[in-house]
């Protein structure tokens, strides 16, 4: 499929944006403006199905919002804040989307993030309402880690589209989240059975988008990558390390996300796990 000019920002830079109808996509621009553009058909099968997927963990498989949004009440709770002003999770959201994006680049490492989202969140709240010594950003950092590693809660679909996928393919679990935290995730949400392997920055050493730790999920897949698709919700790690990587991506995101225009392109865009089955190759094969 060529390139068309998106109806609605006249960019030449577009994405396959998979219908839940097996036999149409949505062609969108790279700010996510679909379905509102022009809806093409195409065949009934997605264009290519693929041996092996690397698949992200946080709000790709698991909810981690609603996870967050629990695990930041509990700890500034215990760090004395009875009443929270109304923007408190927004203006965590962006403080913290901030500091991870400065550790895909490799300035800062997950300890420094930990502890400096607090310092910046406290630093614009109102004093707590009660004091305690758990106020202070180190050990309200601790109290969230703790918090956020009991809440393993799926995204829709999640466990019966990886029973399905793994019962036909190898299935690798990439992430960039703290390890102690995922492990405890993955063990308590009971997805661990279905991955051939699982990959943690901080365990191996490497965080996405860097090509090393890709090329080592290729490795661990023993699958050449042009049959590897690479699912995931971040522009900046998921398809930016896919691309980079010289892997098909697929960026899954709530229908009208916008796709930052700074990043590459992914091939493909979901809004449904289950749209992953799709790209399963056929019985046949």
């Amino acid at each position: 499929m060529g390139y068309e000019v998106c109806v609605d920002c006249r960019s030449k830079n577009r994405i396959h944006f998979v219908s839940e109808k097996s036999d149409e996509i949505y062609s969108i621009c790279r700010k996510g403006q679909a379905p509102s553009a022009k809806k093409m058909h195409v065949e009934s099968t997605p264009q290519k199905h693929y041996r092996a997927f690397i698949l992200d963990a946080d709000n790709t498989l698991f909810d981690f919002d609603r996870a967050e949004r629990d695990a930041l009440r509990e700890a500034l709770l215990a760090g004395g804040y009875e009443s929270l002003p109304k923007d408190t999770f927004f203006r965590y959201h962006r403080i913290n989307d901030e500091l991870w994006k400065l550790f895909e680049r490799g300035f800062i490492d997950q300890g420094q993030l930990g502890v400096e989202r607090f310092r910046r969140l406290l630093a614009i709240l109102p004093p707590p309402q009660r004091r305690t010594p758990s106020a202070d950003p180190a050990r309200i950092g601790d109290r969230y880690i703790e918090a956020l590693s009991e809440k393993g809660y799926l995204r829709a679909h999640a466990l019966p589209v990886l029973r399905c996928m793994s019962s036909k393919v190898p299935l690798l679990l990439l992430s960039n989240g703290i390890a102690s935290v995922q492990r405890r995730r993955i063990d308590r949400s009971g997805i661990d059975m279905y991955f051939k392997e699982i990959l943690i920055s901080a365990e191996v050493g490497l965080a996405k988008p860097d090509p090393a730790i890709f090329a080592l999920a290729i490795e661990k897949l023993k699958c050449a990558k042009e049959q590897i698709l690479c699912v995931g919700d971040s522009p900046s790690s998921d398809i930016r390390g896919g691309r980079l990587s010289g892997l098909d991506t697929c960026w899954y995101a709530p229908p009208g996300s916008e796709y930052p225009a700074e990043e590459p392109s992914p091939l493909y865009a979901i809004s449904d796990l289950r749209q992953l089955l799709d790209f399963l190759p056929p019985p046949q094969a």
